[in-house]
Formats: C-alpha cells, sequence, structure tokens
C-alpha cells in the first residue's frame, strides 16, 4: 500500500485561481474570528515583547546590583593600588582632588572614561588617561599630562595682568590658553621669569580656553625657538611681546631693545637679530630699535643716552 505525503507549495508553482481562493479563506476566517482579531493579536505580540525587555532589564538590574554590593567586597578585587603618573605639575593630592574621589569602592565602581573627563575639563590638563589593570593586584592607572606654562597673558581690557597666581592667565607652547591654579603653578613658575604675551579679546569679548589662538603661533614659535636653540646663549632675555597688528610683533628684551618680527621666517629673523647684536657689543653701541622684517638695509636705531665705555688699556 503507498503511503501518502504532503508538502506545501511555493507560491511560484501554485495556479492563479488557488493563490485567489487563499486569500479569500484567508479574509473568511479572519472575519470569523470576529472583528477585534487583530486587536488581540497585536495585543499578544506587545505583551510577549514586554516580557522580553522585562527580563533583560532584570538582569542588567541583577548584574548592577551583583557588582556593586556583592563583588566589590572581595579584597582580590577591590582597587587598592593607584598608579600616578604625571609631568611634575600636578600633584598626587591635587590630581585627586579633580577626580573627585572619596573611597576606594569608588575607584572600582566609577567609570574609568568618566574620570578622564573630570581631569580633562581642568583647562590646566592637556591630556589624561585612567585605565584599570586587574592583575595580581587590581590598580588603577592614571597618566596626567599637564599644560606647562611659557608666558603670561596681558589683556588690559579683561584686567588681566601677568604675574597673578590668582586671577591669571597662562600660554602653553601650543599657544593654548588656561587659567592659572594657585598652589598648582605657584611654585612652578618660582623657578623661572615668564614673559608676557598681549593679547586682544575675542569678538565675543572674552579669551578662549582649550583651543590655539592664531594671533599667538608665532610669538610661540619665537619662544620655542629660543628656549632650544644655541642662539638664545647670545641673546637678552624676552621681557613681553606685543601683536599690533596680524603681519608683525614686537619683541622687548632684558636689555631694554625692542625688535619688531614678520610671523614667517622667524629662525632667519632671529640669526640676523644675533649678529646684529652681537656687532653693537663689539663696537660699544646699544641698539634702542630693530626692525627685522627687511632681509637687507635692517633699519635700526641706538641709545642715545647709552655711554660708551672704552676698550681698557693693558696693564703691563
Amino acid at each position: 500500500m503507498a503511503r501518502k505525503t504532503s508538502s506545501i507549495l511555493p507560491n511560484s508553482a501554485k495556479r492563479e485561481e488557488f493563490l485567489l481562493l487563499e486569500e479569500r479563506l484567508l479574509r473568511e476566517n479572519i472575519e470569523n474570528k470576529g472583528k477585534n482579531y487583530r486587536i488581540r493579536k497585536f495585543l499578544k505580540r506587545s505583551i510577549q515583547l514586554g516580557l522580553v525587555y522585562s527580563v533583560i532589564v532584570a538582569l542588567i538590574a541583577s548584574i548592577v546590583l551583583l557588582w556593586k554590593y556583592y563583588i566589590l567586597s572581595y579584597d582580590w578585587l577591590a582597587v587598592n593600588t593607584v598608579t600616578l603618573e604625571t609631568n611634575g605639575v600636578f600633584t598626587p593630592e591635587q590630581t585627586f582632588r579633580l577626580l573627585q574621589i572619596k573611597d576606594k569602592n569608588e575607584l572600582a565602581s566609577t567609570n574609568t572614561q568618566e574620570l578622564e573627563q573630570r581631569l580633562i575639563k581642568c583647562p590646566a590638563i592637556r591630556n589624561a588617561m585612567v585605565s584599570h589593570v586587574l592583575k595580581n593586584k587590581p590598580t588603577l592607572y592614571i597618566d596626567v599630562e599637564a599644560r606647562i606654562p611659557i608666558a603670561w597673558v596681558d589683556c588690559p581690557e579683561l584686567s588681566i595682568v601677568p604675574n597673578d597666581t590668582t586671577y591669571g592667565i597662562f600660554i602653553d607652547k601650543e599657544g593654548v590658553l588656561f587659567p592659572s591654579i594657585k598652589d598648582v603653578h605657584e611654585p612652578l613658575i618660582k623657578k623661572s621669569t615668564l614673559p608676557a604675551i598681549s593679547i586682544r579679546p575675542n569678538s565675543t569679548g572674552q579669551l578662549t580656553y582649550g583651543v590655539p589662538i592664531a594671533e599667538l603661533k608665532a610669538p610661540v614659535k619665537l619662544l620655542d625657538l629660543l628656549s632650544g636653540n644655541d642662539i638664545a646663549a647670545y641673546l637678552p632675555g624676552i621681557v613681553s611681546i606685543s601683536t599690533p597688528n596680524n603681519w608683525s610683533f614686537c619683541v622687548q628684551f632684558t636689555n631694554n631693545c625692542i625688535a619688531t618680527f614678520s610671523p614667517y621666517d622667524i629662525e632667519q629673523q632671529t640669526q640676523r637679530l644675533a649678529k646684529i647684536l652681537e656687532h653693537a657689543r663689539k663696537t660699544n653701541k646699544k641698539i634702542a630699535t630693530v626692525n627685522l622684517i627687511p632681509v637687507h638695509n635692517i633699519p635700526v636705531t641706538f641709545d642715545e643716552s647709552f655711554e660708551e665705555i672704552p676698550d681698557a688699556e693693558v696693564v703691563e
């Protein structure tokens, strides 16, 4: 006796009249079940999805509670070591003050990205990295790179003056402004005398932190050049830098000489200044002003009040 088998035919294998018949039967079936069939079907589907989402939320809440009240209670997982690396500006106490950490449980439970944002939010910090290292001893690794001040901001329009560790503003090597923090920067600047750079407020009448200022690019480049170049040994120190316009800036040195620079070819202009000052020393003259923008026939004025000191006679 032959065994009967049945299989579902794909729509492509069915004749058109059979497809129309199936559609009519399906419509009649829905009508026989009542007008609220679609609503009941939607509610059933919604309940199923709601149960799935409820299970997922319950699992997440269980994991959070398990981590906070059970796992962290074990000594082998609780962070008991903190490794801090800085570039010498911020002390450990000052760093933890910025992190706003109160107890050791918060070290492990607080998201490392949130800790990083607490540090980076401080304008005096250039970059920060915080990570958990779970090895033999769970450790919180903190790496802080603070901005190094190379000059003061001088902005009379906003009553910002140099050498004010309470309300003053610094400039770093990238031309970025950041406010002075008295207990952080006061010990640092005592080791050196920083020059002052005069700048103007932006269109909103304020100074912007955290981004390079275009008009400071050339003065900062000059300071960086003199800090790591042999030419600096033949030049006096810089007292202040002013930026009267976009095509030049003026530098006052410790010997009261005022030199006008162009924002371009600063290294060549610095070499010309070194030669001019060396020639003035050999001829017992003191330069009052010098315009270094021209390559040839450089305008120079001398200090007429400077008393020429003759060379000492050789004593036999």
